[in-house]
């Protein structure tokens, strides 16, 4: 597989002399919405934005995909149809340290961002299950075990977006919320309030209704862009046989463990589990 460190460190020189959507789009938005590639960002965008559509009595898209889903929140560089709403970017951006230095020397302030995260090896599975076919990444060990390079998403994609944001996070404590898939499966109704919130938008019981109404795997299905072409909610079939086998799994824990700086609790969270099936067997 290869010593990893070189292209580790070469990717992270490529990034930090080139990765500046934050600092290019930072005047142009009222905020961003950052997320991991299939963190469930298409889910959390409908939501949100039949939120703010409620907020400010307009219609919300009617696409849950495609060109059509990004009236209220889409890339920075799109234009909105709707002026008098708030300007929120969405993008998988993957930041330059740079930023988080001239955070901390105070010559940079960063609009709230909102950072959605999941769980590595089910957003690494699940991206690997989407995309399989299409960008012919060959089988799931090949995959896993790759060793880093300069394009593409992978375990190493992963595992540097974590450690940059969770460096840019320490920079800005108070402008970055990180919102983790699994909490937003939970509580979809607590946290499209909490974001609008850290936004600048109180919502109405009326507009987290809204919200919620289109929070299920069907409503997402239901109001998918046929023509977009891209898988956003895959068979559960399909994404049930892409499981990680013990090898696998292996790999990628030994990987996380060695180069994963920042885990966003997610290591709290398996501790947690892990402690509840140990009582669980104990009353048994």
């Amino acid at each position: 597989m290869g010593h990893p460190k070189l292209g580790l460190w070469l990717a992270d020189v490529r990034d930090d002399v080139s990765r500046f959507h934050l600092l290019h789009y930072g005047r142009a938005v009222d905020g961003f919405l950052i997320s991991g590639h299939n963190c469930g960002t298409h889910w959390l965008r409908f939501m949100l934005s039949a939120a703010i559509a409620s907020r400010l009595g307009l219609p919300r898209p009617d696409r849950s995909s495609g060109p059509q889903s990004g009236d209220f929140i889409a890339h920075a560089r799109h234009p909105r149809r709707h002026p008098q709403a708030p300007v929120i970017g969405s993008s998988h951006h993957m930041p330059s340290r740079l930023v988080a230095a001239l955070g901390r020397l105070g010559l940079y302030r960063l609009p709230p961002v909102v950072l959605l995260v999941r769980n590595i090896p089910d957003a690494l599975t699940s991206y690997f299950c989407k995309w399989r076919e299409a960008k012919a990444l060959g089988a799931l060990a090949d995959y896993v075990g790759r060793a880093p390079r300069a394009q593409g998403v992978d375990l190493w994609w992963y595992i540097r977006f974590f450690n940059r944001w969770g460096l840019l996070r320490r920079a800005f404590p108070d402008r970055v919320l990180v919102v983790r898939y699994e909490d937003l499966q939970a509580d979809p109704e607590g946290w499209v309030r909490r974001i609008w919130r850290h936004w600048g938008v109180e919502l109405s019981d009326d507009d987290l209704a809204a919200a919620v109404a289109l929070s299920t795997r069907q409503a997402i299905a239901d109001h998918l862009d046929p023509i977009y072409g891209e898988t956003i909610v895959p068979e559960r079939q399909a994404r049930g046989d892409t499981q990680l086998t013990g090898d696998e799994a292996s790999v990628v824990g030994l990987r996380l463990a060695a180069h994963l700086r920042c885990d966003f609790g997610y290591s709290e969270r398996l501790r947690r589990r892990r402690e509840a099936a140990r009582a669980a067997l104990a009353l048994a």
